[in-house]
């Protein structure tokens, strides 16, 4: 299928964490993951995503919308129940062989669904 964007790889990073969990915990990790992966361009991202209603202003956890957009671009159907959201993460990253270019955020997504 291809490669995400840099903007679409810290959105899925926020779309693992929430399905995650220990929230406190692991939305602490992720923005450790953020700030070391993306450097200087994580306030840039986060804006982006902000600005887009992909990402809350608040407390920068993903929105409805934000879920709704990984949603339809790794194709996982309306029907897949919170509990099972990180397996269709893996199978769909899978299936299509898309191509995580950010090293720190491709180990957080991989070690939360389970690539090994």
């Amino acid at each position: 299928m291809g490669n995400l964007t840099r903007t679409e790889e810290a959105l899925l990073a926020y779309y693992i964490c929430n399905f995650l969990e220990d929230k406190e915990e692991s939305f602490g990790e992720l923005g450790e993951v953020l700030k070391k992966g993306l450097g200087g361009e994580v306030n840039q991202i986060n804006e982006k995503l902000n600005n887009a209603g992909l990402v809350s202003n608040i407390n920068y956890q993903i929105t409805n919308e934000g879920i709704l957009y990984i949603d339809n671009i790794l194709h996982i159907q309306s029907y897949a129940t919170e509990r099972d959201k990180l397996d269709y993460v893996k199978n769909s990253l899978l299936i299509n062989e898309m191509h995580i270019s950010v090293e720190e955020l491709k180990e957080y997504i991989h070690k939360h669904v389970g690539i090994e």
